[in-house]
């Protein structure tokens, strides 16, 4: 029945997003996909993984046949009332009462909970939490800046026709205000250049920094099933030379923040990457 459940909200999820991300309706399915999400997890055993990442301690949900992603033992806290405080914070817009480090906690508690759920009741599916995981990000993006994301920059061609090219999601703030460019990956890995190619192309059309390159992550972890391992797989020096030669990223947000992105912003130019709570704090002065 909880299989069937967390499906259903997750359908209902995707379906409403089509009017609008930081809605009440949205907010109402988010409570349901996350009370669904712990449901099925509480059915299942932990199970502690080998963690080759320094630092960090990782686990996994497992049913005795299937094995979850790994989940970082430090932010998982799933308590569901957390998520209904701040849940209330937003809709009086005012988080001052939480720090940074408990929001990053209750976003991650609620995105892993749903990603490792969908991995122990369906098989492979990289689709569904990769879908859900733009969904979730572009909602909290959308509810902080005030404005629903566009999926398009529009650009003449050749022909002098205005097209309009997919880009990942873009959030216009209006006239002379700020403009962010916002891809949302479960990770990166060999596909990283992307985060620094579609900013490269976005500034050819439109002008350097007319629109703030701001990706958000979930985790750069990778799990062997076998040997019940976790590791990052992480291409520092391949993101020095992006941020270098291609186009320069205003801030990398991660929801697991990888220990080899830490000190990037210690190169020139720098790179800065954080923990996404963070951006509801600085987003007014990026």
């Amino acid at each position: 029945m909880e299989k069937e459940s967390i499906l259903l909200a997750y359908n209902k999820f995707k379906h409403q997003i089509k009017r609008g991300f930081y809605t009440n309706e949205n907010t109402y399915i988010l409570d349901e996909i996350y009370q669904q999400s712990l449901s099925v997890l509480q059915l299942m055993k932990r199970e502690k993984l080998v963690s080759q990442v320094k630092n960090k301690r990782y686990f996994a949900f497992t049913d005795g046949k299937k094995i979850s992603r790994a989940i970082n033992e430090e932010l998982y806290e799933p308590d569901y009332s957390q998520w209904i405080h701040l849940k209330e914070g937003m809709e009086e817009n005012v988080l001052n009462h939480f720090s940074s480090v408990q929001i990053q906690k209750i976003l991650y508690s609620m995105a892993i909970s749903f990603c490792a759920s969908i991995d122990l009741i369906k098989s492979r599916d990289q689709k569904t939490p990769g879908t859900f995981f733009e969904y979730f990000i572009a909602y909290f993006f959308s509810w902080r800046v005030g404005v629903e994301p566009q999926n398009y920059i529009q650009l003449q061609n050749l022909d002098e026709k205005i097209i309009k090219l997919p880009t990942d999601f873009i959030f216009n703030l209006g006239k002379n205000q700020k403009k962010f460019h916002m891809p949302v990956k479960i990770s990166t890995r060999e596909r990283s250049i992307m985060l620094w190619a579609h900013q490269r192309l976005i500034d050819s059309v439109y002008g350097r920094e007319k629109f703030v390159g701001t990706p958000v992550i979930m985790t750069e972890t990778k799990t062997s099933q076998s040997k019940k391992e976790v590791t990052e797989i992480c291409l520092p020096v391949q993101w020095r030379v992006y941020q270098s030669y291609i186009a320069q990223l205003k801030r990398v947000y991660y929801l697991d923040v990888p220990e080899a992105y830490r000190e990037l912003d210690k190169q020139s130019p720098p790179l800065i990457v954080k923990p996404f709570s963070e951006f509801f704090e600085e987003w007014q002065i990026l």
